[in-house]
């Protein structure tokens, strides 16, 4: 039998069916089975499908893969009706993908002899006379081929009104949709026959109200006559005598109307064309959704290819290693909340043999964000072909920033230059979170600011400070997504309890101590989804 992962993600119902080989699961919009929820890890966990069965491995996610309660250290085979939890999305593998329930709402009201509500339509099922079998059947033939070829919504509008034209005999046809919920309807398409008068069409509000607020088609069959439209006289003036409405319901909701009529006294719609015509008009609704949604869906899918291209760039732009550096550890982590994130850090070495050292904060996150940092890195590049006077190059960076960006949109940023030999670090501090200098026998000082966030104001002037990195010493620079982690009681992680750790391990490798910073953070926050980028530089000289 077949197997599926069936299961909810943000309210989203989700199938998956289980094919030979292997699937990626997580976050990023490279998984074969992406779960877009904020608690997944981009690259969570692993289903290997073969003709032994199925086995599922943790790809080392922040929050852990479950099996039936369990929590999983190697790979683990399961079987139909396991529950597997990754994070906060649980899913069950079953035998078969569970069907698509359409739900409707209830609508009880009509108006004799001149209406007939949408859930009368459903109610009537299969026609009793043989003229309107023969008019629904030739409705769905008509219908198969606009049903059937996918086409936007710019060429679909046309093709309804050549559909209505084929299916009802009128003067005027009209096309409207409603494009937020308490909106009025908005005419999208009409269509008027040869000789027609074509000075304006004004539609009966009672009619509009009537078909789009209660869910009714309703039908005029002498509208000159009719007690309804006498009063507010947009029928009467025009010289209609025949008349329907029908709502575009969509299985769902009310979409929109679709409206015909004519002023021929010989001519007049029966009771069964409005049947007829409101059958047409739920197909041309759920046409017109289906369009929508795979217009929005081409959107989506054009936007994550540019945010995946945005990715790969940006992993370039920022380095995937620490040089190394003689008689220094030097390690760094970063890691953004969404796919591309607004943290940036570099190390590199200069002309002169000293190291460049950077870490940045960009306001705001997403593509924006990430779009700064992309400015901000390819000016530190230029600023530092020569070895650069530090207070001049924070100028210069505040000066391109400003320029660069609107008023909500800054960096702060941390950066300076280390000379291996003495241990000297020249810094300037733009308005970064106060790095942490933690000398080998546990006692610290902050690296204070020393200047504006970069970007903030047009000409800034930046002073330059200076710190000696003594022997067993540890130079900790961090964004705020580590102080400002949150945990379900709205607790903040806060620099305190980073400051303690980095002591408590400040003789361990820089690679164990930020291991077990995340570690740490991972067990403060318990779950709960990070609300910021990640980074942390961490400079280490080693014991003689």
């Amino acid at each position: 039998m077949p197997l599926a992962l069936v299961g909810t993600v943000n309210d989203r119902t989700i199938s998956y069916a289980l094919k030979e080989g292997t699937i990626a699961i997580g976050r990023s919009a490279e998984s074969d089975l992406r779960l877009e929820h904020p608690s997944v890890s981009r690259k969570h966990a692993e289903l290997v499908v073969d003709a032994d069965g199925i086995r599922i491995s943790d790809l080392g996610s922040r929050n852990g893969t479950v099996v039936n309660g369990a929590k999983i250290t190697a790979p683990t085979e399961i079987h139909e009706g396991d529950e597997i939890k990754l994070s906060d999305v649980t899913l069950r593998i079953v035998g078969a993908q569970p069907a698509a329930q359409t739900i409707f709402a209830s609508d009880e009201s009509s108006v004799a002899s001149s209406s007939v509500s949408v859930d009368e339509m459903y109610a009537l099922g299969v026609p009793k006379t043989d003229d309107e079998s023969h008019n629904l059947f030739r409705i769905l033939a008509d219908a198969g081929e606009l049903l059937a070829t996918e086409r936007p919504l710019e060429e679909l509008y046309p093709a309804v009104l050549d559909l209505v034209e084929r299916t009802v005999s009128s003067e005027r046809t009209l096309l409207l949709l409603v494009e937020g919920e308490g909106a009025e309807p908005v005419p999208v398409a009409s269509r008027l026959k040869p000789g027609t008068d074509d000075s304006g069409l004004v539609l009966s509000k009672t009619m509009v109200g009537q078909a789009i607020n209660q869910r009714e088609a309703l039908l005029t069959t002498d509208a000159q006559q009719d007690p309804r439209f006498q009063a507010q006289q947009s029928i009467v003036s025009q010289g209609i005598h025949s008349a329907m409405a029908a709502p575009l319901f969509d299985d769902e909701n009310v979409i929109g109307l679709l409206y015909a009529d004519t002023t021929d006294p010989a001519s007049w719609y029966t009771k069964d064309e409005l049947r007829t015509f409101t059958a047409l008009a739920n197909l041309i609704a759920v046409k017109i959704t289906q369009a929508r949604l795979a217009a929005l869906e081409e959107k989506r899918r054009r936007i994550e290819q540019e945010l995946e291209l945005a990715e790969r760039v940006l992993s370039h732009i920022l380095p995937e290693s620490c040089e190394a550096v003689s008689g220094y550890e030097i390690c760094a982590f970063h890691e953004p909340c969404r796919e591309v994130g607004g943290d940036l850090y570099d190390t590199r070495q200069l002309t002169d043999g000293r190291y460049l050292l950077l870490v940045g904060d960009v306001a705001g996150k997403g593509f924006p964000a990430a779009l700064l940092v992309s400015n901000i890195m390819a000016s530190v590049q230029l600023l530092t072909d020569d070895p650069p006077d530090l207070s001049d190059m924070a100028a210069r960076l505040n000066r391109q920033i400003w320029r660069s960006t609107d008023a909500v949109h800054y960096a702060t940023l941390f950066f300076g230059i280390l000379d291996p030999k003495s241990g000297r670090f020249d810094y300037v501090n733009a308005g970064h979170n106060p790095p942490y200098l933690v000398a080998s026998d546990g006692k610290h000082e902050e690296v204070a600011a020393t200047g504006l966030p970069s970007g903030m104001i047009e000409e800034t002037v930046y002073s330059a400070g200076s710190v000696d990195i003594g022997t067993g010493g540890l130079l900790a620079v961090f964004s705020d997504g580590i102080p400002e982690a949150q945990n379900a009681e709205d607790e903040f992680y806060g620099e305190e309890r980073l400051l303690e750790l980095v002591r408590r391990d400040r003789s361990l490798p820089a690679e164990a101590i930020i291991n077990g910073l995340r570690t740490d953070v991972d067990s403060f926050v318990k779950g709960c989804p990070p609300s910021d980028d990640v980074t942390i530089l961490l400079v280490r000289r080693l014991p003689k």
